[in-house]
């Protein structure tokens, strides 16, 4: 067998030689015509891959429900149903197509500002977005989450009057960037959806890349302290620590968001405490208190002064900005990794 392998590695210098001792034979003239050559196929090679990645109207898509969607042209009257697809819309510079969002859509901040001067129309909230409200809108493309039942209602109303829904049903990093990739492709802006992508992509790499060989940390991430719950398995959360070189104390938990003690904080014993920073903002919770609470000034991240807040949004909004909460629970959880 090592035999085979050192034949196979000798076959491999002897043809690279070759191949080298070719090319520096070769003149001057000879070099040029070659380079202008590859200049030439590289061109080519561009050229096609532009053409993939123009979209053709009238086109016909699958959602993450299995849907077939048909989009007789391209959409310049989309509504979202949720703050991530805003959120994927404006990063795809497509702010002047959108013309309704739900009432918790704030980001980008203009968002907030188109949607006090009336150019951004409110159609709900999240789980309850009015139907009429949309209708009246005339939107060409409308889309929601598969998970979300009013969402279903709503796409089976909608496509019985030829308005055209798409459903995304994300669950992972992966499945986030395919949501950017189908929402371009729908929306006629599939090489901005790429390019996105590709930076998303080349950004989750270098986190994982420095967090590669590093000791687990033991993490708790706190959801909501009355009554206490975390995150369990499935749940980005979840995902996102555990690439970002940590280990959830609750990844065993046998639901998503388990109800959890004190107690078992306490015998999990994290190395890193991470809050969402609505306590600070909105309920006035401190580190102090949490710091404070029976028991805990036995934990490691509280003996070390771990304990951190972090925008929510940045870790539970599938979007382009999990990237952003990946990146910033990394620096949490093994700041050596990021001391630049």
């Amino acid at each position: 067998m090592e035999s085979k392998h050192v034949a196979i590695i000798l076959a491999v210098i002897v043809i690279v030689e070759a191949f080298m001792i070719g090319y520096m034979a070769m003149t001057n003239n000879q070099l040029n015509e070659k380079i202008s050559q590859l200049q030439s196929d590289y061109q080519e090679l561009l050229a096609k891959y532009n053409k993939l990645m123009i979209v053709h109207f009238p086109l016909s898509l699958i959602d993450d429900a299995g849907r077939v969607v048909v989009i007789s042209s391209e959409p310049h009257k989309i509504v979202s149903m949720a703050p991530s697809i805003t959120e994927v819309l404006f990063a795809l510079n497509l702010s002047d197509r959108v013309i309704g969002v739900t009432r918790y859509c704030d980001y980008p901040p203009v968002v907030n500002e188109m949607k006090e001067n009336g150019s951004l129309t409110v159609i709900g909230g999240y789980w309850d977005p009015n139907i009429e409200v949309i209708i009246s809108l005339q939107p060409d493309l409308v889309i929601g989450y598969s998970s979300v039942p009013s969402h279903v209602d709503i796409a089976d109303r909608l496509e019985a009057m030829n308005i055209s829904v798409m459903l995304l049903d994300p669950h992972n990093l992966t499945d986030v960037f395919d949501n950017i990739i189908l929402i371009g492709r729908a929306t006629g802006k599939l090489r901005e959806a790429r390019e996105l992508v590709d930076q998303l992509e080349a950004r989750v790499s270098n986190v994982v890349e420095k967090v590669s060989g590093l000791p687990k940390v033991k993490v708790y991430y706190e959801l909501w302290f009355n009554p206490l719950m975390s995150v369990g398995p499935g749940t980005f959360i979840d995902s996102l620590i555990t690439m970002a070189g940590g280990e959830n104390i609750f990844h065993d938990a046998a639901t998503q968001y388990p109800i959890i003690s004190s107690e078992d904080v306490i015998t999990r014993n994290p190395d890193v405490i991470i809050l969402p920073d609505s306590y600070m903002t909105d309920y006035n919770v401190s580190i102090d208190q949490i710091t404070s609470r029976p028991g805990w000034s036995a934990i490691n991240a509280v003996k070390n002064n771990k304990i951190y807040f972090i925008d929510e949004d940045l870790l539970v909004r599938p979007g382009p900005r999990l990237v952003d909460g990946l990146e910033k629970l990394a620096a949490y959880i093994h700041p050596e990794a990021f001391k630049s």
